[in-house]
């Protein structure tokens, strides 16, 4: 009988485990940063599919022109289970000016992507 009480209770623990980290277990950074820019307008498109985007979003979007940063904005959910798409105003930027974009998943990970503008 003590046997399977503790064995109940090896199998209870390791349940109570996995229900706990599954969050972290099935989650996933994003996938790609894609930019195009209008004048002074960019925009970012982030490939990040989830089940549930007020909880597993992307909470950040940090954009950089020539390794300094323009914007940080935070966010406190997506904009949709496929992704987080924004624009932002980054005003003129000279020709040749690299613009890199990081998106952070409130779980874990991060993706970015940039362009030179033409």
């Amino acid at each position: 009988m003590e046997g399977v009480k503790r064995r109940s209770a090896g199998i209870l623990i390791v349940f109570l485990t996995i229900m706990v980290f599954s969050d972290t277990a099935f989650s996933h950074p994003p996938k790609n940063v894609s930019l195009s820019l209008n004048g002074g307008v960019l925009t970012v498109n982030v490939s990040h599919s989830v089940d549930n985007p007020d909880k597993h979003y992307i909470y950040r979007i940090t954009i950089y022109r020539d390794n300094n940063i323009v914007i940080s904005k935070d966010y406190t959910s997506q904009s949709g289970a496929d992704g987080l798409s924004d624009t932002f105003d980054i005003g003129a930027s000279p020709q040749g000016s690299v613009i890199k974009v990081e998106a952070f998943c409130v779980i874990m990970g991060s993706a970015s992507g940039s362009m030179t503008v033409p």
